[in-house]
């Protein structure tokens, strides 16, 4: 092989991976500072105080001495494959901070409701938490409900994962929802052994007058600053009269 023909070996290698070298730097420079971004710790002035708050592995705390809370929610699982990594470092974070926490599982329509529950209960264990299961029931793209999934399969659905967590914890769960579900799905018969937690993302304290949904928990925001924890946290609120006491295993 003569050696021009060995420049042009060269040239289209250099042509080739210079650009893809470009790419793989500002790629790690991006990540790098989205990184640095969300581990920004707050300004405590620009910070929420909320009666609780729900996490999963989107959370990340740098000091839970700083968290106020009187509750803590963590994601456990979700469907009937996930399991959250970060749940038992939550869980245990709020343990050793004395505050009461409970766990919650995201419902999809993909699966039984009953593979669902025992893909939860293997994660969650009576002994490690202080309040009762919550069942979150979301409108989403993850809720992939198979074709002719009517609104009163999806009402069954949630009955049936209620009675199976009463079975085991010997309590039904809170249903965290919507008010256009909880009004869809009929969930107004049939859960009177349930308590509520509504997500409506007002800052209303008098909410409880216009929603239709006798909740016990607002969640009224997921983009505000907690101390304690990096970027958004989920905030919710009591409704007036109630307190942890309503949430605790019996």
């Amino acid at each position: 092989m003569n050696k021009n023909y060995y420049k042009v070996i060269v040239l289209l290698l250099i042509t080739l991976f210079i650009p893809i070298g470009l790419c793989t730097y500002y790629g790690i420079k991006q990540k790098q500072s989205s990184i640095t971004t969300n581990r920004r710790k707050p300004d405590p002035q620009k910070c929420a105080h909320p009666d609780g708050i729900d996490l999963s592995h989107h959370n990340i705390a740098y000091d839970w001495k700083k968290v106020d809370a009187k509750f803590v929610y963590v994601r456990a699982t979700f469907g009937v494959t996930i399991k959250d990594r970060r749940y038992h470092i939550h869980r245990k974070a709020a343990e050793r901070h004395q505050i009461p926490v409970g766990a919650y599982h995201f419902l999809t329509a993909e699966t039984s409701a009953k593979e669902q529950f025992l893909h939860f209960s293997s994660v969650v264990k009576k002994k490690h938490i202080r309040l009762r299961p919550m069942l979150d029931v979301e409108e989403s793209k993850y809720w992939n409900a198979p074709k002719g999934f009517s609104d009163m399969d999806a009402h069954l659905f949630i009955r049936e994962w209620c009675d199976l967590c009463k079975k085991k914890y010997g309590v039904a769960p809170i249903i965290y929802t919507t008010e256009k579900l909880y009004e869809r799905y009929g969930l107004n018969k049939d859960f009177e052994d349930c308590i509520w937690w509504v997500a409506n993302y007002n800052d209303v304290k008098n909410y409880k007058k216009k929603c239709i949904i006798p909740y016990t928990i607002h969640q009224y925001s997921h983009k505000q600053f907690v101390e304690g924890f990096y970027g958004y946290v989920d905030c919710n609120r009591f409704s007036t009269g109630k307190t942890v006491d309503d949430l605790r295993l019996k």
